[in-house]
């Protein structure tokens, strides 16, 4: 099938036409020509205002709910909600019940959704069944392909683990994700301990919980790396997910620059929202880490510009409506957010002066999966998104999620995703 599309604005900043309007060809899912003015004749034309062309997205953040979760997520409405908001790549926590923690689980996860457009990337259980006793077959998962560990959503609490942990790893091409949460400091905790937990009478869970962390496994991460005697791979890492304090940017970025293997992401939620949000009780708005301060949210932007955070994640964590639909310090902690991960970064992006959204949503998170994504060439396979400005609001009936515990029900954008291309896959039109 041949594709047409005209006038593009091209978004990939990779691209020696990032920035410029263009006419693209594809053939048979692979692009043919790319120029100013193209008169070829095509199976489909794509010809639409104000369309920008953006690399497909991924997603270094996905909490598995399979099996034992099919009621919240099954795998066709996981890839239903991946290809919706353009996330064709994507991690896979280890948090299904059982927990995957053999290397078949890992190969299954990995070939699960193969042909299907999107991909699935197993992370492996630091310790069995995510219980902190034992150790999961770390070398054995790694043979099976699984090159990131973590413990479950979280951290692991126990430090003489963790440091085992980065101990056993620091030779294999591996990343540690760690969630960092002092659960000692957090334990009944709702939201934010600040403003609002004090006026809604809510136990907070203070910046402390994160940052104390941090420090705990950037120690433990500096002990390993100056008693590895010169063994740690080059691509070994700890990698903190979904920080969201002002403080904990500058602990990663003082690490960085002392030159510890060290990266860190941030939740799409933490870059748009602040503890104002739960001001009116509305369960949708309680996640973990929660929403925090304008300033963090501020800190986590420049840390963002700045190479300290290198990717935007979804934190997709789906929710039955029966654990949302309670009295706040009842509700379940979580939010949806494959769908509207791309179009809630590139609008808020804009609205902070970042040009080349694509590295934080494409780029970066692919060199942190170490897979290679096409570029927009003549002869490359054909992947990425359509993206129109047209002003909407996200409701309920967008979803295509099992669950509909999204933070953004109700939230105004001024993109939206009109297609997804991926090879002789695609959904324009559709």
């Amino acid at each position: 099938m041949r594709i047409l599309f005209k006038q593009l604005l091209i978004q990939d900043s990779r691209s020696s036409f990032f920035g410029k309007k263009v006419d693209l060809l594809s053939d048979n899912g692979r692009w043919i020509e790319i120029g100013t003015t193209i008169q070829s004749k095509a199976d489909l034309i794509v010809l639409e205002e104000n369309l920008e062309w953006f690399p497909s997205v991924v997603d270094l953040r996905v909490h598995n709910t399979l099996p034992g979760g099919e009621h919240r997520e099954d795998w066709s409405s996981l890839k239903a909600a991946a290809w919706k908001g353009g996330v064709l790549d994507f991690l896979l926590l280890p948090t299904g019940d059982p927990v995957p923690q053999q290397p078949e689980s890992i190969q299954f996860i990995k070939n699960r959704l193969v042909g299907s457009g999107v991909l699935s990337y197993p992370v492996a259980p630091l310790t069995l069944e995510n219980k902190s006793e034992n150790f999961s077959d770390l070398m054995d998962l790694h043979q099976a392909g699984a090159s990131w560990f973590s413990h479950g959503a979280g951290a692991l609490q126990d430090t003489d683990l963790m440091l085992k942990c980065l101990q056993y790893l620091q030779p294999l091409k591996a990343k540690v994700i760690s969630r960092p949460d002092v659960e000692g400091l957090s334990l009944f905790g709702q939201i934010h301990e600040g403003l609002q937990s004090t006026l809604l009478g809510l136990k907070g869970i203070p910046v402390l919980a994160e940052t104390l962390h941090i420090k705990r496994d950037l120690d433990l991460l500096s002990y390993v790396i100056q008693h590895s005697f010169g063994l740690a791979h080059p691509e070994f890492a700890l990698h903190f997910s979904c920080i969201s304090t002002a403080e904990s940017v500058s602990l990663i970025s003082e690490a960085q620059k002392a030159g510890l293997p060290v990266t860190a992401d941030v939740a799409i939620y933490s870059l748009v929202f602040t503890e104002d949000a739960v001001s009116e009780f509305d369960t949708l708005k309680k996640v973990n880490p929660p929403l925090r301060t304008e300033a963090d949210r501020l800190a986590l932007w420049k840390g963002l510009k700045e190479g300290v955070i290198h990717s935007v994640v979804s934190d997709h964590h789906p929710v039955e409506v029966e654990c949302k639909e309670v009295e706040f310090d009842q509700a379940s902690f979580g939010t949806i957010g494959l769908e509207t991960l791309a179009i809630a970064f590139i609008q808020e992006a804009k609205n902070q002066g970042i040009e080349k959204s694509d590295l934080y949503l494409s780029h970066n998170p692919s060199s942190f999966l170490g897979i290679s994504q096409p570029e927009l060439n003549v002869g490359e396979e054909m992947k990425g998104m359509l993206v129109g400005r047209e002003k909407n609001t996200y409701e309920v009936a967008d979803i295509v999620s099992k669950s509909t515990n999204s933070i953004f029900i109700g939230n105004p954008f001024d993109y939206k995703i009109v297609g997804v291309f991926n090879g002789l896959n695609h959904s324009y039109g559709q």
